[in-house]
């Protein structure tokens, strides 16, 4: 999926076309699905259904509107919500399209490169959108009880150390040409995954039938 800084950047796009009132609960949400250390806890928050293998998997985020329709109307549960959105547009944008499952298994050091790019990213990321005050939110943000019982509040909140480290581990990046991915490549996911979410989040808010 794509990398936290991503994910923070999108759930800051979508939490200002929503004039959420507390920004820095949304983005602890945006970020929340991947509080999870273990491969099965992973797939539980994330809600996926179907397999990498036969192209089937996703993010099933209805599900979680479902199972979470109280949550949905919280700041944290939209930011949560367009976290599991964001994951489907890239399974479905991103990793089936450039058919990365075929070349994992082919290529074994194509996992190092992607991660490496990751990196890259993160810089040029925090660079191209001036992603500062993000930082500064999470590091502020004040937790309340969770009750999305897919994610522990201790790992979200060691989770968002994580993240915030991203920041300071961009800073000393230096810049070189990415291996795996290309800029506009990841700017056309950013802006593709921010729409789905904001559409998801506007029916949910209006109660029509989220696509």
């Amino acid at each position: 999926m794509g990398s936290r800084i991503m994910h923070l950047i999108i759930a800051a796009k979508v939490s200002k076309k929503l004039n959420v009132k507390n920004k820095a609960w949304f983005l602890v949400g945006g970020i929340a699905p991947d509080a999870a250390f273990t491969v099965k806890k992973k797939a539980k928050s994330h809600f996926y259904e179907g397999s990498l293998d036969d192209g089937t998997r996703t993010s099933n985020y209805k599900q979680f509107i479902e199972k979470y329709p109280f949550e949905v109307q919280s700041d944290f549960g939209l930011g949560y919500l367009t976290h599991l959105i964001a994951d489907d547009v890239w399974l479905k944008e991103v990793y089936f399209k450039n058919d990365f499952k075929n070349r994992l298994n082919t290529d074994p050091d194509l996992l190092v490169r992607w991660h490496d790019d990751f990196k890259k990213l993160n810089k040029i990321l925090i660079d191209w959108f001036d992603c500062g005050n993000l930082k500064k939110e999470l590091i502020e943000s004040a937790y309340t009880s969770l009750t999305i019982k897919e994610i522990q509040a201790k790992d979200l909140k060691l989770f968002k150390e994580e993240v915030i480290e991203d920041f300071a581990f961009a800073e000393n990046e230096l810049v070189s040409e990415l291996q795996v991915y290309t800029v506009p490549q990841i700017l056309d996911y950013l802006n593709a995954a921010t729409n789905k979410a904001l559409a998801v989040c506007k029916a949910i808010d209006s109660k029509e039938d989220p696509q």
